[in-house]
C-alpha cells in the first residue's frame, strides 16, 4: 500500500508542477537586428560550387529535337569590403583568387579557359544591392541585349540564359533583412520587378522566414530562406515576326548568417526556370522552343 500511495504522491506533484509550469509567463524569444558589418579592408574568402543544366526542345519537320547543356564551375574568391559610408552602406569588390569550370551535355564536358574576374558591389548594410559593376579588361562590362531587329540581337535579347541569369540577379539584389528586429518564425516580404523586353514586365515576389538557428563551423547563424517566384508572359515585334515569351521562374535561397559577424558563414540555393518562346511570322508555321533549367549553388566562407 506504502508503493502504491508514493506513486500516487508522485503523480499529483507532477501533475501540479506541470500545471504550476502552464501559468508561468512564457520565455521571450531571442530577437536579432541582422545586419552586415565589417570596416574597410576587411577580406574574407570563400569557396564557391555551381551547377546549372538547361534542356532545350522544339520541333522540326524531322520531328521533335532535343538540346541539352551542362555548366560546372569551382572557384575561391576574396571579398574586400572598400567603404563603408555613416549610413552603414557597404562597398565590397570581389576577386577571383582561384577557379575552373567546364561545359558540354553532362557526358563529354570540356575545360573553359580561366579568366579574371573582378565585381564591385554597393548594398545597404540590410543586404540590398544599390550598385553593381563588373569589370572585363579593366574596363566596365556593359549588358550586351543587342539589337531586337537584328537577327544575333533577337538571338540574344531572347537567350534562356539572359532571362536567367537576369531575373535571378534582381532578385537577389533585393534581397533584405528587416528593419526592425526579427525572431525564429518571422516572415517578411519584398516585390520588384525586371523589364525584359518592351511588353514583357516580370514581377517578382520574394518571401523570406527566419526559419531557425543553428552551429555552423562553431558559430551561432540565423537561417534566413528566401523563396522566389516570378512568373511571366508577354509578346513583342521583331520586324514582321512576332514572339510570344511565357514561362517561370520559382528558387530558394537558404543564407546562414552570423549576426556577431555580421557576414554570411554559408548560402545555398536552388532555382528552377521555364521559357516557352513561340515564333510567329506571315507564310510561316509557328515555331515552340521550350527552355528548362535548373541551376544549384553552394557558398562557404573559409576560416
Amino acid at each position: 500500500m506504502k508503493k502504491v500511495w508514493f506513486v500516487g504522491l508522485l503523480c499529483v506533484g507532477l501533475i501540479s508542477a506541470a500545471l504550476a509550469q502552464t501559468q508561468q509567463s512564457p520565455t521571450p524569444q531571442q530577437t536579432f537586428v541582422l545586419r552586415y558589418k565589417g570596416k574597410p579592408g576587411d577580406v574574407n574568402r570563400y569557396k564557391a560550387w555551381f551547377v546549372m543544366r538547361m534542356i532545350g526542345t522544339f520541333v522540326t519537320p524531322l520531328g521533335p529535337r532535343e538540346r541539352r547543356v551542362e555548366y560546372q564551375s569551382e572557384a575561391t574568391y576574396l571579398h574586400k569590403i572598400v567603404s563603408v559610408a555613416e549610413d552603414g552602406t557597404l562597398e565590397i569588390e570581389t576577386t577571383k583568387e582561384s577557379g575552373k569550370a567546364k561545359i558540354g551535355d553532362g557526358e563529354r564536358m570540356e575545360d573553359l579557359p580561366d579568366s579574371p574576374y573582378r565585381r564591385v558591389v554597393k548594398m545597404t548594410n540590410r543586404g540590398k544591392v544599390i550598385e553593381e559593376r563588373e569589370f572585363e579588361n579593366g574596363e566596365v562590362k556593359e549588358e550586351e541585349d543587342g539589337d531586337a531587329e537584328e537577327p544575333e540581337g533577337a538571338i540574344r535579347r531572347y537567350d534562356p540564359t539572359r532571362w536567367f541569369d537576369k531575373i535571378y540577379e534582381t532578385a537577389v539584389h533585393n534581397i533584405a533583412f528587416p528593419e526592425q528586429a526579427v525572431k525564429v518564425g518571422d516572415s517578411w516580404q519584398e516585390q520588384v520587378s525586371e523589364q525584359m523586353t518592351p511588353n514583357c514586365k516580370v514581377q517578382i515576389t520574394i518571401t523570406s522566414r527566419f526559419k531557425e538557428l543553428v552551429k555552423l563551423n562553431g558559430r551561432l547563424c540565423a537561417v534566413i530562406q528566401s523563396d522566389i517566384d516570378a512568373p511571366f508572359e508577354g509578346q513583342d515585334s521583331v520586324g514582321e515576326a512576332t514572339v510570344k515569351v511565357k514561362g517561370r521562374l520559382t528558387a530558394t535561397l537558404t543564407i546562414y548568417f552570423d549576426p556577431e559577424l555580421g557576414d554570411e558563414v554559408q548560402a545555398v540555393d536552388e532555382a528552377r526556370f521555364v521559357l516557352e518562346t513561340t515564333l510567329g511570322a506571315p507564310g510561316r508555321p509557328a515555331l515552340t522552343i521550350t527552355n528548362k533549367i535548373i541551376g544549384r549553388g553552394n557558398t562557404l566562407r573559409l576560416a
